[in-house]
């Protein structure tokens, strides 16, 4: 089945394309040449892309079909509930900067967040950052029960593909200083993709082990190497 998807990493801006370490005509090059326009294009395709596929039954990369129950199997373990934390204060963080009116005054606050929430600093120890008042922009609070990390990734799926939406509103905003902070925004968020994308690819790859060993009626198919 074709999903028709390209990698999360792919239309990321190369080095020598991404002006950050260039002069600055080559920075003015890349709004005239429209290059974060099509980045934000491709990554709300992404984005949206990574929703669907943690709702369950969707094909992953052209490999396996991933159920609900194939992704609450693979995110079982007490690292991704932590995890969880982390992206619902981002996820709802996210929601509050959408509604700033002003694309360009969006990416700002966007930038504030994103720097907040990778402070090495931790997140989940919101008690004390209440007391503090540490974050300015970063949205942190207690809840009274475990999150269920699919449905969290998945809103939070949704809300980063908002976020590449509202900053596709207005094309005029590009210059040297908001590509640089657009920059730093889309690497934070392919870390995130990078990270996600590699554990979908265990879970592809649990399942197809498992059909073919269901395939083999004597069970020896258990004992052979598949070479996935």
């Amino acid at each position: 089945m074709s999903t028709g998807m390209t990698s999360p990493t792919s239309g990321m801006l190369s080095p020598q394309a991404s002006g950050l370490q260039t002069p600055s005509n080559n920075l003015l090059n890349l709004v005239h040449q429209d290059s974060v326009p099509v980045v934000i294009v491709k990554r709300c395709a992404t984005w949206r892309y990574m929703q669907r596929i943690h709702q369950g039954g969707m094909v992953l990369y052209n490999t396996a079909m991933l159920s609900e129950m194939d992704l609450r199997r693979g995110y079982s373990d007490e690292k991704t509930q932590r995890r969880a934390m982390q992206y619902f204060l981002l996820g709802t963080s996210l929601a509050t900067i959408l509604e700033i009116p002003s694309p360009i005054d969006c990416l700002k606050a966007l930038n504030l967040v994103v720097q907040e929430a990778t402070s090495r600093r931790n997140v989940l120890d919101v008690k004390s950052i209440e007391e503090t008042g540490e974050y300015s922009l970063l949205e942190v609070r207690q809840l009274p029960f475990n999150l269920d990390y699919v449905i969290t990734f998945t809103s939070l799926c949704d809300m980063i593909a908002q976020v590449y939406e509202k900053l596709s509103m207005d094309d005029r905003m590009w210059n040297m200083a908001t590509i640089e902070m657009f920059q730093k925004i889309d690497n934070r968020f392919k870390k995130i993709l990078a990270v996600v994308s590699k554990e979908l690819e265990t879970m592809a790859r649990d399942v197809m082990l498992d059909e073919l060993n269901a395939m083999d009626p004597l069970g020896t198919a258990q004992d052979h190497e598949w070479d996935i």
